[in-house]
């Protein structure tokens, strides 16, 4: 298991200075997702700034970056009909019913999103749980603050191990959307935040 600690950009920026950080994303490296990596390299800064995302890095002994993740609090809404009956009954305990409208809405946490850096050797890397565990324990700080307990993964459907590694972690596959910017179909998956440091809950 690895030690880490998390700072926010921003933290980490008042730290160490905005070239010495922007040097440290450019060596990001996570070749088994490209968008991932161009995000943290050239995009995370700018979002952060302008208040879209907050992003946070999990960082070694030795300040080199293990990972990342990136969080945004949004609202999602379903339409009643259609739902099966234990995602209606999952959605009625966390979102309020439009009644004119037949819609759920629900204020949700979205890990918009996750990556380790493969610029570390093996032996130096965060595990994907790890990092997901970081995550959690953020989200479990804000929710004292704001409330929220569901939490949203758009899983790329073409990605099966990446599936198997968030229903592992505690997430079940939602519904499934098309991006016409990214020309990608997701998988929304959803967990449950759980109380106690670990990742998510299985949904019931």
């Amino acid at each position: 298991m690895i030690t880490a600690r998390v700072l926010s950009l921003e933290q980490l920026e008042e730290i160490a200075g905005a070239e010495c950080l922007a040097a440290m994303l450019s060596e990001f490296s996570c070749p088994l997702n490209k968008r991932v990596e161009e995000f943290i390299r050239e995009n995370a800064i700018q979002s952060e700034r302008l208040g879209s995302t907050v992003t946070y890095l999990a960082l070694s002994a030795k300040d080199e970056i293990l990972g990342f993740f990136t969080l945004v609090l949004k609202p999602f809404t379903v339409a009643e009909a259609g739902l099966s009956s234990r995602n209606r009954n999952l959605i009625k305990r966390f979102s309020e019913l439009d009644e004119d409208r037949k819609t759920y809405t629900a204020a949700l946490y979205l890990i918009a999103h996750l990556g380790k850096n493969f610029a570390l050797d093996e032996a130096r890397r965060i595990s994907g749980s790890e990092l997901l565990g970081l995550a959690f324990d953020v989200l479990r700080k804000a929710r004292k603050l704001v409330g929220g307990k569901l939490v949203l993964i758009d899983r790329e459907s073409d990605q099966p191990k990446l599936l198997d590694f968030y229903q592992a972690n505690g997430f079940k596959s939602w519904n499934r959307r098309f991006s016409k910017k990214d020309a990608i179909e997701y998988d929304q998956m959803l967990c449950v935040l759980k109380d106690e440091p670990t990742p998510g809950e299985p949904l019931s």
